[in-house]
């Protein structure tokens, strides 16, 4: 019996039209899934943008606050230095103020958050960006925010401990005369004001030309690779 021939070459040619489209098909699902997610990543990105961006109208209100809260802290030493003469309403308000509405910054962090558990910085093609967002961050932000609950915890434990027994806030007046006591407490506000308040001044201050810095760079990274 004769043994029809095959057609080698023409099979050969299938097959490996074969192999090179899987082969395409696999390095095109490649590069969809890679634009997937760098697009994912630069999504991320824009939302941390955004916070950056809430963040840097926080602290310029905290600022203002802060700000405030100098002069109060300036004119309240002052004034204990009389009690006989010292004008209550503008004490019982600086008192308030201090105790009751010291507003600190707590960042924003949950595109960071984000893109630190899907693992998006690698699709970011700016180390050096990367690197900056590492330590803003993990540095930066972590000293911002303990800095904020220190300062809190400090101006908490005086009001409870000291402030209440040296002024009567329900009805505006000192609660005693003694020059000891009322030199303590001085004391205690004099530190809230050069030991925090003064020093958190230029806390936000530094914060903020690092944030400002980094929403420029950010912005030029997302301009260059929009589309």
């Amino acid at each position: 019996m004769k043994i029809p021939k095959l057609p080698w070459a023409r099979l050969l040619a299938e097959g490996a039209l074969i192999i090179v489209s899987v082969y395409l098909a696999i390095v095109l699902e490649g590069m969809s899934r890679d634009r997937e997610s760098a697009r994912a990543a630069h999504i991320a990105l824009a939302q941390m943008l955004d916070e950056m961006r809430e963040d840097r109208s926080d602290v310029a209100e905290i600022r203002a606050i802060q700000i405030e809260r100098d002069g109060q802290y300036k004119a309240l030493i002052h004034s204990l230095t009389s009690p006989d003469t010292m004008p209550l309403d503008p004490v019982a308000d600086a008192m308030d103020s201090i105790f009751f509405s010291n507003r600190t910054l707590y960042p924003r962090r949950a595109a960071w958050t984000t893109m630190v558990a899907a693992g998006q910085l690698a699709e970011l093609d700016d180390p050096a960006l990367v690197t900056r967002l590492g330590n803003f961050y993990e540095s930066v932000t972590v000293r911002v925010i303990d800095s904020g609950q220190d300062y809190d915890e400090n101006i908490n434990e005086i009001g409870r401990n000291s402030a209440t027994e040296i002024w009567d806030g329900l009805n505006g007046r000192l609660l005693i005369n003694d020059v000891h006591q009322l030199t303590k407490f001085q004391n205690q506000l004099r530190y809230l004001h050069i030991g925090w308040n003064i020093w958190y001044l230029d806390r936000m201050d530094d914060y903020n030309q690092r944030l400002d810095s980094l929403i420029i760079d950010i912005e030029s990274y997302l301009k260059q690779h929009a589309g």
